[in-house]
């Protein structure tokens, strides 16, 4: 059982076999079908997973040969990405960019004016997020100061800058672990 950021998250690794699966459902000394573990007749298919055997390594099984499971954990929760953003002096938006553990694209979300939202989006373990931080500014003094940050609350602080608000910060690359939220502030 591996150790992600303090938490115990059973994920399938190595070699997977009917038994590993099996287990990953807290089902103990059952017969296990490929099948019906694939459509979900032991429970739901977690798909905060960011592996999951719908998604997973081969492309060609979709979901019913051992190796689609490599990856998985059945408990795995989402991690929330939490938006505060404050318009007092400036004009301030912020983009963030969502991908999957192999790259694909999971879609823009754009959020312009003050702001709370928590969770603003889910993600799974393993997606990566860019964070864009707009210096189109629309109103207000571009010489202003704006507090630009993402923190984890596994990690501590990823990014923190005051800085004016006409410069460009696109932070990227940051990829979700599990047990963990994701807080952005962007606040003029």
């Amino acid at each position: 059982m591996p150790l992600e950021n303090g938490y115990f998250y059973l994920t399938l690794s190595g070699q997977i076999s009917n038994a590993s699966i099996n287990s990953a459902f807290g089902r103990v000394g059952s017969q296990i079908g490929i099948w019906e573990a694939r459509n979900g007749y032991y429970g739901t298919i977690n798909t905060w997973s960011g592996r999951y055997p719908t998604n997973g390594i081969s492309k060609i099984n979709n979901g019913y040969a051992l190796s689609d499971w490599y990856g998985y954990g059945h408990r795995m929760p989402a991690v929330p990405i939490n938006l505060f953003q404050a318009e007092r002096f400036v004009d301030v938006d912020t983009r963030i960019w969502r991908f999957n553990y192999q790259g694909s694209d999971l879609g823009q979300s754009w959020q312009w004016g003050t702001t709370t939202l928590r969770p603003w989006v889910n993600m799974a373990r393993g997606q990566r997020i860019d964070v864009y931080f707009d210096n189109n500014i629309g109103w207000g003094s571009s010489w202003r100061t704006s507090e630009r940050s993402v923190y984890s609350s596994r990690r501590g602080w990823l990014l923190r800058v005051f800085e004016r608000t006409s410069n460009f910060r696109n932070f990227t690359g940051t990829y979700t672990q599990a047990g963990e939220m994701l807080t952005i502030y962007n606040r003029a």
